[in-house]
């Protein structure tokens, strides 16, 4: 039998997906143009199915009856990149996904250790890996599949729709803060 890899589950999983964005900064290949054409102060051209994949996946999700979405934990000072997926996020809603945010001083610091990862159905969980500067390592599926799932009840509800999430002014959806994650038992490699 062939092990799945994360982009195998994006065709595969029935009721959702859900991803824990927690970076500040990613390094994502060929995302340097719209950066620039950002920083600049430029309009950004929408991303449509026919220029993007990543639209075109979340729209294809959405018609088979899926759900997909993420929660993005955004840290101050909030970084450039930051500002420009948040510029960016507006195409994705559009496309079918839930983007959500967390500002990262609402959850309590035990946070940090969560890695970013990919939850499908509540059944399998892809663990991803980044270098310092955010470059994508890799995905590697995680066997114990609990934590991952607590990780993802823990944050329904604290969350406020990026659209709605102000960069300058960080929103307080409660008056407490998301108390720790559940212990995560890791795959070997994201253990380091």
């Amino acid at each position: 039998m062939t092990e799945l890899t994360l982009g195998d589950m994006y065709s595969r999983f029935t009721r959702y997906a859900w991803r824990y964005e927690g970076r500040d900064v990613y390094a994502v290949g060929g995302e340097e143009d719209r950066i620039a054409t950002f920083l600049r102060g430029e309009a950004l051209r929408r991303k449509t199915r026919e220029n993007n994949g990543w639209i075109a996946t979340v729209e294809d999700v959405r018609a088979r009856g899926a759900a997909i979405g993420r929660v993005r934990v955004v840290g101050r000072p909030v970084t450039d990149y930051t500002r420009f997926e948040f510029a960016a996020y507006p195409d994705n809603v559009a496309a079918g996904e839930d983007v959500q945010a967390i500002a990262r001083e609402a959850l309590d610091p035990a946070w940090a250790g969560v890695p970013d990862f990919w939850l499908f159905d509540d059944t399998t969980v892809f663990v991803q890996h980044f270098d310092q500067d955010g470059q994508f390592l890799g995905a590697e599926q995680a066997h114990d599949v609990a934590p991952f799932v607590a990780i993802r009840h823990l944050l329904l509800g604290q969350t406020v729709a990026a659209g709605a999430f102000d960069l300058s002014n960080f929103p307080r959806q409660r008056t407490a803060a998301v108390g720790p994650p559940p212990p995560l038992n890791l795959p070997a490699t994201a253990r380091g």
